[in-house]
């Protein structure tokens, strides 16, 4: 299916600077734990994250056990700082486009929801419009 959205920025508070626009876009998962799928709104598109990450709490609602994907540890900005992460295999749908791709489900509540490029944001011509809005075609 042909996917042609709009994703306005939100604005919100940084630690640097007193507010940040950011890309934030919906999209839904299904979970094999809830035969449904499930909504997730507000989830960061970035395209520095090589693949989608999302929270622990989320993770559970999605499997039974998220320690059963693949282990691997997620370096970031900070050298030395890991985030221990599980690699399961989800069907992703952003309006009629579905797809499958790899999540980490993170080890910890305290990460935010992350769209990254592999097999991901990289499946759409995404333009960021300036710092006011992201439109995702395929």
């Amino acid at each position: 299916m042909f996917v042609d959205i709009e994703f306005p920025y939100r604005e919100e508070e940084s630690d640097v600077f007193e507010y940040v626009k950011r890309p934030r876009i919906s999209l839904e998962i299904f979970s094999a734990r809830k035969n449904r799928w499930i909504t997730l709104d507000e989830v960061l598109a970035d395209t520095g994250a090589d693949f989608c990450v999302l929270p622990r709490f989320i993770g559970n609602l999605l499997v039974e056990d998220i320690t059963k994907g693949r282990y691997i540890e997620i370096k970031g900005v900070v050298p030395g700082v890991r985030l221990i992460a599980y690699i399961h295999n989800f069907k992703i749908r952003i309006n009629d486009k579905e797809f499958e791709a790899p999540v980490a489900l993170a080890d910890s509540d305290d990460v935010p929801m992350i769209f990254g490029r592999v097999k991901s944001l990289d499946l759409f011509d995404a333009n960021f419009l300036r710092g006011e809005k992201l439109r995702l075609k395929d």
